[in-house]
C-alpha cells in the first residue's frame, strides 16, 4: 500500500459519511470538520434529492456541535447532504447509501429523554422517590457497600490541603507529576467516601451516612473550582459528580441554603466542562478522560440538576447527542477496544450506565442496537483470556497478569443485557480459575445490585468451542490461539494494525506482535508507563523499539493518530490461522513532521497447531536503508548468532526461533533499556511501582543498506525438550523450505522474485498459500473467485473445506 492520507487526524478533517458509503446504521450520524469559535453554529440539509427539494429533505439549523442525528429512519437508497457554518456558504454535497442491511438505530430526540427524567429525587442511584432498594441490603454486593460506608464514618473529612504530595521528587518534572497525582488521588478519595455513603443510606436509611455525605459535599462546595481541585480534570469531574450525588440523594433533607450552595458549586464546574467540549469533542478522534469517566459524571450531574439549574437541559441534550454519535469511541461493530485492556476498565461504567439511563427514560435500547456490545465478548476472550496476561497493547498492560475483577463484573452485566453466552463463559472462567470475588469490585457493583439482579443469565456450556482467531478490524487488533478455551495449554499470538495510530494511551506498535503460552509472556513488549511524559515512556515503552516490530534507520513510528495500519486479510481453519497487517503508512505523520520513507510493510503471521508461528515480512522504502527486525523477552534470552536462532524460556515452556532474510544481517542483544525507568510514584495511597531493568532486547539489522528486504521467522513454542529440528533446504526457484514436524513451510526471500508463503502439512490434511492463483489439495486445483487471494484448504471430518480472502479495504470512519 502506498503512502496515503491518514484515516484519523487529531480532529475530523473530512465529512462522514461520504463517497457513497453504505452506512452501518439507519439512521446514520453525520459529522464534519468543526470550525473554531465560541459562538459557531451549524446548519445541515439531508435529502434524497440532490437539489434538496421535495418532502424527503430534512433541515437542521443552529447546531452547537459538528454532528447531526436525524433521529428517524431513512428510506433505502442514495442520500445527499451538506452543511455550513450558519450564515455562510454550503459545503460540497456528500452522499451515502442506505441499504436493506443497515441496522436500525433510531434514537428519540433529546426532548423525549428530558421528559422522562423523574420529577422527584433521587435520580442517579435510583429512579425517583418510589424506587426503593432497602430490600437489597442483605445481598452480598450491598454488604460490601455497607462495610465501606461504615468505614468512612470513622474517617476525617478531606480538604484541599490533602492534595499535597507526601514525598518529594528528584527534579522539577518528578515534583510536577507527584503534585498532579496527589490532586487526582484527592478526587478518587472523595468519591470513594461519598459514593458508598449515598449508596449505604439508600440501602438502610442510616442517618449517619447521610450526615457525613452532606458534610463532605458542603466542604467540596467551598473549594475554588479554578484552584487546586479544578486543575486536574479527573478531580474536577469527581468534585462535580460527588456534589451532584449528595444534592440528588438527599435533596428532600437538604436546607435551602445547602441546596443553593451545592447547585451553584456544581453548575460552575459543569458549565466549564460544557463550554470546553461543545464544538470540539464531537470532532476529536479521542479525548480519553472525557470518554473514560467525565462524560458519565457530567451526564449524571445533568440528570440530578435538571429542572433546577436552567442550563442542565442543554448540558444533557449535548451529552445525549454526543454519546449516541460517537460511542463506543474506540470500538467498532466487531468489538475490540483500541486503547487496550488496561484503559478499557475506565470506560466500562460509561459504556453501560449512559445507555441504561437512555433506555430508562425513552425505551430506546442502545446496547441491543449496537453490535459492539455483543461482539465485545470475543475481544475479551481472545485478547485477555482467563488466567492470562493481556495482549500487550496500550499503556499499563505490563501490569495486567490476569483479568482484574472489573472484567468479570463487566462480563456478568453484559451477559444479562445482551444474552450472549460467551460473556457467561468468560465470567465463569474468571471466577473458577482466578477465584474472583465480585463483591469487592466497585466497577458496576451498584449497577449489578440495582439493575441486573432480576435478569436471567443465558445458558452456557463449560466446554464451548471457539475458533482459532478473532479480528477486531475497526479497533485494529487480532489474536490467534491454538486452544482459546484452555489457557494452560494455549499458544497465543496477538497483533496490532490499527486505523487509530498512536495517540493517548495507544502505543507506536503497528504490525507488532506478542506471544504468550499458558497465559505467560514469552516474547512480549518491554518497558513501563511511568508517566505520560516520562522520558522512559516516550523514549522506550511507547516507542516502536520496545516492541516486536521493525525499525528503519533506527527510527520507529511517530506518536500520532496519523501513523496508522490496518488488517487487510484474516483467514482461519481448524489447524491453521492467518492474519496480514499493512503498516505502510505507520512511519509518517504530517502532524509530527516525520516521514521515514517506508512505502511497504506487509506482515504475514500464521499460527500452526500445535505450536508453530510463521512471520513473513515484506519491506520497501523510498531510499536504501538499514532495517532492524526486533524481538523482546521479559526473561533471559539466548542468541546463537551462527545459526540465527534465539531462545526464551518461562516456567517450563520454551520458545525457539530462527530468522532468515533476503539480506545478510548482524545481531545485537541487550538486557538494558536505552532509556532507564525511574521510581518515584510512592506518595500516600499509591502503590510503589518496581521497575526492573532486566528485560531482553534482540535486534537483527541488515549489513548493507537496501530499499527492499524480506524477513522470515519461524518460532516453535512448547514444553521444555519438545522442540523439533528445523530441516532447511533450498529449491531451484530461490525458495527457502523449512520442515518442522508435520509442517512444510516455503517462503521466497530474494526480492527479485515474487513473494511467496506456502504452507502444507506433510500428512496432507492442510494447504495454505498467502499468494498465488491456485493451490493443489488432494489432487485437485483450487483457484477461488478472488485474484491473488490467500487460500486455505483443509480436510475436516472427511470433507474438504476451502476458503479464501483477498485484501479488504479499510473500514469507514463513523
Amino acid at each position: 500500500m502506498a503512502q496515503g492520507k491518514a484515516i484519523y487526524n487529531m480532529f475530523l478533517e473530512e465529512p462522514v459519511p461520504a463517497n457513497g458509503t453504505k452506512v452501518l446504521f439507519n439512521a446514520p450520524v453525520l459529522r464534519w470538520p468543526y470550525q473554531k469559535g465560541k459562538q459557531v453554529r451549524y446548519d445541515v440539509q439531508i435529502s434524497q434529492n440532490k437539489n434538496f427539494e421535495g418532502n424527503t429533505t430534512i433541515l437542521a439549523q443552529g447546531l452547537i456541535g459538528a454532528i447531526f442525528n436525524p433521529h428517524k429512519s431513512l428510506a433505502v437508497g442514495t442520500w445527499y447532504w451538506h452543511y455550513k457554518v450558519s450564515g455562510k456558504d454550503w459545503s460540497a454535497i456528500q452522499q451515502f447509501n442506505i441499504t436493506e442491511k443497515a441496522l436500525p438505530m433510531v434514537s428519540p430526540l433529546p426532548d423525549k429523554f428530558l421528559s422522562g427524567i423523574p420529577q422527584t429525587h433521587p435520580r442517579i442511584l435510583v429512579n425517583g422517590r418510589n424506587d426503593m432498594v432497602t430490600h437489597l441490603s442483605h445481598q452480598s454486593d450491598a454488604k460490601a457497600i455497607l462495610a465501606e460506608a461504615a468505614s468512612v464514618l470513622g474517617q476525617t473529612i478531606l480538604t484541599e490541603a490533602d492534595a499535597t504530595p507526601s514525598s518529594k521528587g528528584e527534579n522539577d518534572n518528578q515534583d510536577k507529576k507527584l503534585n498532579s497525582d496527589a490532586i487526582v488521588a484527592l478526587g478518587y478519595s472523595i468519591n470513594g467516601m461519598i459514593l458508598p455513603l449515598c449508596q449505604g443510606y439508600l440501602l438502610t436509611g442510616i442517618k449517619a451516612y447521610r450526615d457525613k455525605a452532606i458534610a463532605m459535599a458542603m466542604e467540596v462546595a467551598h473549594w475554588d473550582a479554578k484552584g487546586v481541585s479544578g486543575s486536574r480534570d479527573f478531580t474536577d469531574g469527581m468534585c462535580m459528580y460527588d456534589m451532584a450525588l449528595v444534592f440528588d440523594t438527599f435533596y428532600d433533607d437538604l436546607s435551602q441554603i445547602q441546596k443553593d450552595t451545592l447547585q451553584k458549586a456544581i453548575a460552575i464546574r459543569a458549565s466549564q466542562f460544557y463550554k470546553s467540549w461543545i464544538n470540539s469533542i464531537e470532532s476529536k478522534v479521542l479525548s480519553g478522560h472525557v470518554w473514560q469517566l467525565i462524560l458519565n459524571e457530567f451526564f449524571k450531574t445533568g440528570i440530578a440538576l435538571y429542572n433546577h439549574e436552567p442550563d442542565a437541559a442543554k448540558w444533557l441534550s449535548y451529552a445525549y447527542e454526543l454519546f449516541l454519535a460517537r460511542s463506543p469511541v474506540l470500538g467498532g461493530e466487531d468489538g475490540g477496544w483500541a486503547e487496550g485492556a488496561y484503559y478499557f476498565q475506565m470506560n466500562m461504567e460509561t459504556l453501560v450506565e449512559i445507555p441504561t439511563y437512555i433506555k430508562q427514560y425513552t425505551g430506546f435500547d442502545f446496547i441491543q442496537s449496537h453490535p459492539w456490545y455483543r461482539n465485545q465478548a470475543d475481544w475479551m476472550i481472545y485478547h485477555f483470556p482467563p488466567a492470562s496476561s493481556a495482549d500487550g497493547y496500550g499503556d499499563n498492560t505490563e501490569e495486567l497478569f490476569e483479568p482484574p475483577a472489573s472484567y468479570a463484573s463487566f462480563a456478568n452485566v453484559m451477559a444479562k443485557l445482551t444474552q450472549n453466552p460467551k460473556y457467561v463463559w468468560y465470567a465463569n472462567q474468571l471466577t473458577k480459575q482466578q477465584k474472583t470475588d465480585l463483591t469487592k469490585e466497585p466497577v458496576l457493583r451498584w449497577f449489578r445490585l440495582k439493575n441486573t439482579g432480576n435478569l436471567s443469565m443465558p445458558t452456557v456450556s463449560d466446554t464451548m468451542h471457539f475458533a482459532m482467531g478473532n479480528l477486531s478490524k475497526e479497533a485494529g487488533v487480532a489474536a490467534l490461539h491454538t486452544d482459546p478455551s484452555n489457557t494452560k495449554k494455549d499458544l497465543m499470538i496477538a497483533m496490532r494494525a490499527s486505523p487509530f495510530g498512536a495517540y493517548g494511551h495507544i502505543l507506536a506498535d503497528q504490525n507488532t506482535f506478542n506471544i504468550l503460552f499458558g497465559g505467560k509472556r514469552l516474547f512480549y513488549r518491554t518497558g513501563y508507563k511511568v508517566a505520560m511524559d516520562d522520558p522512559h515512556r516516550l523514549g522506550w515503552s511507547k516507542h516502536t523499539k520496545s516492541m516486536n516490530g521493525v525499525l528503519i534507520n533506527g527510527q520507529g513510528q511517530p506518536y500520532s493518530a496519523e501513523a496508522y495500519g490496518y488488517f487487510s486479510r484474516f483467514l482461519q481453519g481448524e489447524k491453521l490461522a492467518y492474519m496480514k497487517g499493512d503498516a505502510s503508512t505507520a512511519y509518517q505523520s504530517v502532524e509530527t513532521k516525520e516521514d521515514y520513507g517506508i512505502t511497504k510493510f506487509d506482515r504475514h503471521i500464521v499460527l500452526l497447531k500445535p505450536g508453530i508461528i510463521v512471520i513473513y515480512d515484506e519491506l520497501e522504502s523510498k531510499t536504501e536503508a538499514n532495517w532492524s527486525w526486533l524481538i523482546h523477552s521479559l526473561k533471559d534470552m539466548k542468541l546463537d548468532s551462527v545459526h540465527n536462532t534465539f531462545i526464551s524460556s518461562i516456567e517450563g515452556v520454551k520458545g525457539v526461533g530462527k530468522l532468515w532474510s533476503s539480506q545478510s544481517f548482524t545481531w545485537n542483544i541487550s538486557n538494558k533499556f536505552e532509556v532507564p525507568a525511574v521510581i518515584y510514584r510512592n506518595y500516600k495511597g499509591m502503590r510503589t511501582k518496581k521497575y526492573e531493568d532486566t528485560q531482553w532486547h534482540l535486534k537483527a539489522t541488515n549489513k548493507e543498506k537496501n530499499s527492499q528486504v524480506r524477513f522470515l521467522s519461524i518460532i516453535q513454542v512448547g514444553k521444555e525438550g519438545s522442540a523439533l529440528p528445523f530441516k532447511e533446504t533450498k529449491t531451484g526457484e530461490g525458495i527457502t523450505r523449512i520442515t518442522i514436524g508435520d509442517w512444510q513451510i516455503d517462503a521466497t526471500l530474494p526480492y527479485n522474485q515474487a513473494p511467496q508463503l506456502h504452507i502444507q502439512s506433510v500428512s496432507g490434511n492442510t494447504v495454505f498459500a498467502a499468494y498465488g492463483s491456485d493451490i493443489r489439495f488432494k489432487e485437485q486445483s483450487y483457484s477461488g473467485k478472488i485474484a491473488g487471494s490467500s487460500k486455505l484448504a483443509e480436510m475436516i471430518n472427511g470433507k474438504i473445506k476451502f476458503s479464501e480472502m483477498g485484501d479488504e479495504p479499510l473500514s469507514p470512519i463513523r
